[in-house]
């Protein structure tokens, strides 16, 4: 088995510890901010979000914001207190161009291969580590704490999605699922939910298995209930789902958790067995809430695929 980062191996025993317990591990992170670097405001993603969520959680800190020592350094701020051991690796992926070394974020990689297609042979994927500290624990960021703004989400959110992607909608019965063979989201009236947030979760989680679609990103929805398949698909929407959730400060309530629950041996199984299925999952769904942003503005081009929808499943 692939030996797994420090930062990787650590969630990874988190999650596992959680699902032992009976718990949804990713349920901590609707309770924190998004983690964001304290100098350039940008929002931390994917492996590094979960990470900084779970220590933020762990540690009871308060600020969502994190940098580096040299930024620290940079800055002429200094530590309030202790913070020996209190450093979080991060991991950072780039482009690196071999000639001259320097590392490119990819939508700048992008752009310089759209204008030179003949540069693409110049790169090659580059990942780095860097340690970063809590705002709690550095003086110039505690005293230039901002209060955080909550996004709210609306019905034009989540109207606008499922208008642009054309998926079928309903509201009938007490289960909500999602039906590949029909492309068509199902759920329980409105009034049935406890709270408007536990009612646009189950909105953004089904919509997130919509995203599967042949017509759009394109994934394998033909596996049946309680295959390993059909576990890392629940994976993939649970993950985006908190994703956004997390954005917008929602918080599901029992009978989403509960519904869930029902996957958890199949989690247990899939990340004793493969580690790495984890952060399979986390990337995808890093493209689901990317794919589900933008159709909340707009319409995009959509992708198309081979697979034949035979089975007629519905995915929870």
């Amino acid at each position: 088995m692939i030996k797994l980062p420090k930062t990787r191996q650590e969630l990874v025993d988190m999650y596992i510890e959680c699902l032992e317990e009976g718990k949804i591990p990713w349920e901590k992170m609707w309770k924190t901010s998004i983690p964001e670097n304290g100098i350039t405001g940008i929002k931390y993603r994917g492996v590094n979000n979960l990470y900084l969520s779970y220590i933020t959680e762990k540690r009871g800190y308060n600020d969502n914001r994190w940098i580096t020592y040299n930024q620290m350094i940079k800055n002429k701020w200094k530590f309030i207190k202790e913070a020996k051991g209190q450093g979080v690796t991060v991991e950072y992926w780039g482009m690196k161009n071999k000639l001259n070394h320097k590392i490119y974020n990819f939508e700048e990689y992008r752009k310089i291969i759209e204008k030179d297609p003949d540069k693409e042979s110049e790169f090659k994927i580059h990942k780095m580590s860097y340690t970063v500290f809590n705002g709690d624990l550095i003086d110039g960021l505690v005293n230039s704490k901002k209060e955080q703004e909550v996004e709210i989400i609306s019905n034009d959110y989540v109207k606008n999605i499922i208008d642009n992607l054309g998926v079928k909608y309903i509201e009938k019965g007490d289960e909500a699922y999602y039906i590949p063979k029909l492309d068509q989201v199902v759920l329980p009236p409105a009034k049935s939910f406890e709270t408007n947030y536990s009612y646009y979760a189950t909105q953004l989680h089904e919509l997130s298995h919509s995203t599967g679609h042949e017509s759009r990103l394109c994934r394998n929805l033909n596996d049946n209930f309680g295959s390993e398949e059909y576990a890392k698909e629940e994976l993939r929407a649970e993950i985006s789902s908190s994703f956004l959730m997390q954005r917008f400060h929602l918080e599901a309530d029992e009978r989403h958790l509960n519904n869930h629950k029902s996957y958890v041996k199949n989690w247990l199984e899939i990340l004793k067995n493969n580690p790495q299925e984890l952060f399979n999952a986390i990337t995808e769904s890093n493209q689901i809430v990317d794919y589900l942003e933008a159709n909340s503005i707009e319409k995009t081009k959509t992708q198309s695929c081979d697979i034949e929808l035979e089975l007629e499943m519905e995915y929870e």
